[in-house]
């Protein structure tokens, strides 16, 4: 599972380099736009740094709880998405294949977290 996590975290740093170094094609991969400095520095932040070291951390760290945060992250991710489809008729193709790529980091790593291990050991996942 270890493995798992790891991938998870890598991509989530691969995300956070695109954001930092690359604003203007994070922005075209979100489908969002960073057309003023102001823009481009909320994409160099959030987009960027911050995702580069939410899977930073887990990698030094290779503490379970930080992968779990970080994935309970990308889950909270996914599921806001899906509140959006249902809420706003944003029922778009493009917010479905968001929501499976935020759920695919989210399950690479939560992949053997306590929470998952906890849930097979009681047959709930």
């Amino acid at each position: 599972m270890e493995i798992l996590n790891i991938a998870g975290a890598g991509m989530t740093m691969v995300m956070g380099c695109l954001g930092l170094f690359f604003p203007q094609r994070a922005a075209e991969f979100t489908g969002l736009k960073a057309v003023t400095v102001p823009g481009r520095s909320e994409f160099r932040s959030t987009f960027g740094g911050l995702f580069l070291l939410a899977g930073l951390v887990p990698l030094i760290t290779l503490e379970p709880a930080a992968f779990l945060t970080i994935g309970l992250g990308w889950a909270g991710a996914a599921s806001g998405r899906v509140v959006s489809i249902l809420a706003d008729n944003a029922n778009d193709p493009k917010n479905w294949i968001a929501v499976l790529f935020e759920a695919s980091f989210a399950a690479l790593l939560l992949a053997g977290s306590p929470i998952a291990l906890l849930l097979a050991k009681t047959g709930q996942l």
